[in-house]
């Protein structure tokens, strides 16, 4: 039996009307009745009482009805299930990342991951190194990629580069006109901008860390939300900053990186659960691994 024509049916059962019922269905008239027709005659009785105005349905187009209604409930709920299923079968990766983690790589890793799953549903969601560890316990995400190690039994990390730091100065700093390479002492006079301010630890306590190993202690500190923040407080020439070496990709116009004297790096890191990798998180690996040149080791489930 069509189902096309029980909808239809159902359509002229609810209009009491094959104008109505056509005018909702989108369809012309006669085909419509044409349908109605075919359908009585595959049941063997008449279905609609066409003498009567409105449309009345026959004892056996009741019935037929009632039934129809139960058919078309079930089919849709078939329909809902089945769609479900195919959507719940499509491979799904969620990466967490903070805006500064991977600037330079990203796109590039994003479009590689296309390539190998396009089928796959992918999503990036903006989190601090902390925020992705968190995410991974509850399965909101299902990779991490931050710049601040996060020790938990549950993740697994892995450093994928250590990629050079750069400070940005505003172009009309003293040191903005210079030629060669800024050395770190130079700066801590300078009032340095670290984000973000409300994860602990963060990429700003690494800045800090790194200059208190080699003895430094800047004398002005202003903490703020993010990598964005700190460029606009750095292009208004109210601060400086330290930043990885790819966020000159996205510079401002007002701002100068350079360079500096001694080998300053952050490390990029991927965690993920320790358990075994579904094939979308195994092929966002491969697509990592041959962005970056690098050999990206599955997780494990110890």
């Amino acid at each position: 039996m069509d189902l096309k024509r029980i909808r239809y049916f159902v359509a002229v059962a609810d209009a009491r009307s094959f104008s109505r019922a056509a005018e909702r269905l989108n369809i012309a008239q006669p085909p419509l009745s044409q349908r109605i027709h075919e359908l009585e005659v595959e049941i063997g009785a008449r279905l609609i009482d066409r003498a009567a105005r409105p449309l009345r349905l026959t004892e056996v187009g009741q019935a037929f009805l009632e039934q129809a209604r139960q058919i078309l409930v079930r089919v849709d709920q078939l329909e809902t299930s089945m769609r479900t299923m195919a959507t719940a079968e499509r491979p799904r990766l969620k990466l967490g990342a903070p805006p500064s983690a991977f600037p330079r790589g990203l796109p590039q890793t994003i479009r590689r991951y296309r390539e190998l799953m396009p089928d796959g549903d992918f999503s990036l969601v903006e989190l601090t190194s902390q925020e992705q560890a968190d995410a991974l316990k509850a399965g909101l995400i299902d990779v991490g990629i931050g710049r601040v190690r996060i020790d938990d039994p549950m993740i697994q990390r892995e450093v994928l580069i250590e990629e050079p730091l750069v400070v940005a100065l505003p172009w009309d700093h003293p040191l903005a006109g210079t030629t060669g390479t800024v050395p770190l002492a130079s700066l801590v006079e300078s009032r340095l901008a670290l984000y973000p301010r409300d994860a602990k630890p963060s990429f700003g306590d690494h800045i800090l860390s790194t200059l208190h190993d080699r003895g430094l202690a800047p004398t002005q500190i202003v903490e703020v939300a993010d990598l964005q923040t700190a460029l606009v407080l750095v292009a208004a020439g109210e601060a400086v900053s330290l930043v990885p070496d790819a966020v000159g990709l996205f510079s401002h116009s007002l701002v100068v990186f350079r360079s500096l004297t001694e080998p300053v790096s952050s490390p990029l890191i991927l965690s993920a659960r320790r358990e075994t990798p579904s094939s979308a998180l195994t092929a966002f690996l491969i697509a990592v691994g041959e962005t970056l040149g690098a050999t990206v080791a599955p997780p494990d489930s110890a």
